[in-house]
């Protein structure tokens, strides 16, 4: 399996400091860096779709308003996903008006049939495990996808229904596992292989207990050089970034 290898570049939402975030650009760009995940979020729009989205609105990254739940599929379609897309403060918008949408997790999941994922479920209310399942299922993806939560609650369904699935730490999970005792370990069992953890949680001990027990560190997300030296000298497992040409180039020197 690709995710026991490291290190591993995990393009965090695509790479969007590089191409407006979660858009069919972004994951091309990020593919044509060789970048081993492509990391995104979801969400439904209010007629079921699932959309590729981090916000639980679209005022950031578009030039519309309000919540995606609240919008139709139609209503987020038109909408312009590279309307604020800007590298240099403001001063300009090179995305904007060249027709960038906001994809589907379907569309996402087709365009790039051999990679891996990380789909970070974001919608808690109402809830969208099965929505997501029957797309990664439809898709034929099943065998290629991370499902990610930091609710222990969407982690949990998860498993439940889908014991077959590849599914993160929750946040909940990873703090009992970063807080474990020595005692404790004898009879501790990790819930998965895989933790996605902030940067600056990843220690020098939390990595030699992740070997213990076989799980992956996945740290966000990281965007200096520095930074990336620091977290594959301590040996995680694999980096969420922003900019997967920095970290390309990192790894391709050490």
């Amino acid at each position: 399996m690709l995710l026991c290898g490291a290190p591993l570049l995990i393009a965090h939402r695509g790479g969007g400091a590089l191409r407006p975030e979660e858009t069919l650009p972004a994951f091309e760009n990020a593919a044509a860096l060789h970048a081993d995940v492509l990391e995104l979020d979801v969400h439904t729009t209010a007629d079921g779709e699932v959309v590729c989205i981090h916000d639980g609105t679209v005022d950031r990254t578009t030039n519309g308003t309000g919540a995606v739940h609240g919008l139709t599929f139609a209503e987020v379609r038109a909408l312009d996903a590279g309307y604020r897309f800007t590298t240099d403060g403001g001063a300009t918008f090179p995305y904007r008006g060249m027709g960038i949408t906001v994809p589907t997790l379907a569309e996402v999941l087709a365009a790039h049939p051999a990679a891996w994922f990380s789909i970070e479920i974001k919608q808690l209310e109402p809830d969208i495990v099965d929505e997501v399942l029957e797309v990664v299922d439809a898709s034929g993806a099943a065998s290629r996808v991370v499902l990610v939560s930091f609710q222990d609650a969407v982690v949990r369904e998860i498993r439940a229904r889908r014991p077959d699935l590849v599914t993160g730490m929750s946040l909940g999970e990873f703090v009992a596992f970063a807080r474990l005792r020595p005692a404790a370990e004898e009879t501790y069992a990790p819930p998965t292989t895989i933790s996605q953890l902030p940067a600056d949680s990843v220690t020098a001990e939390v990595v030699a207990r992740a070997e213990r027990f076989g799980v992956r560190l996945h740290a966000w997300t990281v965007n200096d050089r520095e930074a990336m030296e620091r977290l594959l000298d301590l040996g995680v497992h694999g980096i969420m970034t922003d900019n997967p040409a920095l970290l390309a180039d990192v790894l391709a020197h050490r």
